[in-house]
């Protein structure tokens, strides 16, 4: 049985397999992988707490908060562990599931949390908070030129390389998303150059983190390898030819890569043979 609503989907069957959304984004950004992952997987998919349409935050947005919230939120619907996927600052969130003994399996996608040095984070917070503060303008200004592929392909062309196959629909609802994260600044302001991924120890949790070749928002070199070097025992793959946010650039492949993900771990979560 499928449901779906502004907050959460949910479809298919089998082991349970939660999705997680970057920042500023909402569940539907999965769209185009959700069908051909529910073959398989009982398949989760929240808006991120603190984010429109998600749970609420009772106190300041942290990673760590976020991450509790959203563990609570699962649980509430029945949901005691599950195999996790995550984008950007899913990514994160995937990585601290494993560590809080929720996730059966991780599986990162161009995960945030790592950075080479305190000028890499101000870069990036600096680059993603002036979009945040120049949306409404953006929004308003292009939202008849949506209409256009070549205009939403051009408007996206930072996170994803085929903004194109988004849907105006779809195109107008992602912006409105990140327009209205208020989460955003202070989450930014509360991790700091100084509050990324902590490092986690090798576990009985399989940990694949899955690089966009293409990737603008987060380069490997700058803000990948450092996120690989604090995990013990990764798995890292490079996804060919996808930008950060790769879920319309190649859906087949992001859902290949989730599905290898998960089959490296049981139904308890313990390392397996494929």
């Amino acid at each position: 049985m499928k449901t779906e609503s502004p907050e959460v989907y949910e479809g298919g069957s089998g082991e349970p397999l939660v999705l997680l959304h970057g920042v500023g984004g909402s569940w539907r950004i999965w769209k185009p992988v959700i069908p051909l992952l529910e073959r398989r997987y009982r398949v989760i998919v929240p808006n991120l707490p603190g984010h429109p349409g998600g749970a609420a935050l009772s106190g300041a947005p942290t990673v760590a908060h976020l991450a509790d919230t959203l563990i609570a939120q699962l649980r509430a619907r029945g949901i005691q562990d599950a195999h996790v996927a995550g984008n950007s600052l899913g990514g994160w969130l995937a990585v601290e599931l494993a560590r809080r003994g929720f996730a059966r399996s991780v599986t990162a996608l161009s995960p945030a949390g790592a950075w080479s040095s305190a000028e890499a984070f101000k870069a990036l917070a600096d680059n993603l908070s002036l979009r945040f503060r120049l949306m409404s303008v953006l929004y308003v200004l292009f939202w008849i030129f949506m209409i256009f592929a070549g205009v939403r392909r051009v408007l996206a062309k930072d996170t994803m390389k085929r903004g194109d196959r988004v849907p105006t629909p779809e195109f107008r609802a992602m912006l409105r998303s990140f327009r209205d994260a208020q989460v955003l600044p202070p989450l930014f302001a509360n991790t700091g150059p100084a509050g990324g991924l902590m490092p986690l120890a090798a576990g009985a949790i399989p940990i694949r983190v899955a690089w966009c070749a293409d990737d603008l928002v987060l380069p490997y070199d700058i803000y990948g390898a450092p996120f690989v070097a604090r995990i013990a025992g990764v798995d890292r793959v490079v996804i060919d030819s996808v930008g950060h946010v790769p879920m319309y650039d190649d859906p087949a492949t992001v859902a290949r890569v989730i599905t290898e993900g998960c089959r490296v771990a049981g139904p308890a979560g313990i390392a397996a043979d494929c």
